[in-house]
């Protein structure tokens, strides 16, 4: 509002811009400035365009007739020309090509050295699937031995004492389970699960 109050004509003027840019001007102005700089280029050289050789002109009736005597003694000429009895031998000239019959034989193992290296990779593969295999079950086996036990340390000793008391109640004496349970778990796992 300031502005307006220190400059009234500035403020009656019409807010339009002057300039007119042209419909598509952004989009085609590098293609115009190649064409202006192409033709400074063309004005600028000091080529004088095409030559026309020496007696062009005075020659130039005799070589188009020449053009046109060429041109009518082809046009009389049938073009290709066939061997005499080229379509009569064709048939069996076909036949006796297609008819020999040439067997070829090809060696499944082509040396020695091709038959043994096939052979060692077989024994190598079927070498390393049995070892795979081994290590599957040697690992299925530590798995459920671990299982049997991690289920051994969760029942209490009072009860593993009474199902051995049970089974054998006349012939174990305290001292015979104390001894059994000595040699059949070490004294880590004895004292693990106390």
């Amino acid at each position: 509002m300031e502005w307006e109050k220190e400059a009234p004509l500035l403020a009656s003027m019409s807010r339009n811009h002057p300039y007119v840019v042209p419909e598509n001007y952004f989009e085609n102005l590098a293609q115009s400035i190649n064409q202006q700089v192409f033709l400074a280029k063309l004005s600028s050289s000091t080529n004088e365009g095409f030559s026309v050789p020496n007696t062009y002109f005075e020659t130039l009736t005799e070589q188009i007739a020449t053009q046109v005597a060429l041109q009518q003694n082809n046009s009389n000429h049938d073009g290709f020309n066939v061997p005499a009895g080229y379509f009569e031998n064709l048939q069996p000239k076909i036949v006796a090509k297609t008819s020999q019959k040439q067997t070829k034989t090809i060696r499944l193992w082509a040396s020695d050295f091709s038959k043994y290296t096939a052979a060692a990779c077989v024994i190598l593969v079927s070498a390393f699937v049995l070892f795979l295999n081994q290590q599957v079950q040697i690992k299925a086996t530590n798995a459920a031995e671990f299982a049997n036990e991690q289920l051994l340390y969760g029942i209490d000793e009072t009860v593993i004492v009474e199902h051995i008391l049970d089974k054998n109640s006349a012939s174990e004496t305290p001292a015979d389970l104390e001894n059994y349970i000595l040699t059949n778990f070490s004294t880590r796992e004895l004292s693990n699960n106390l």
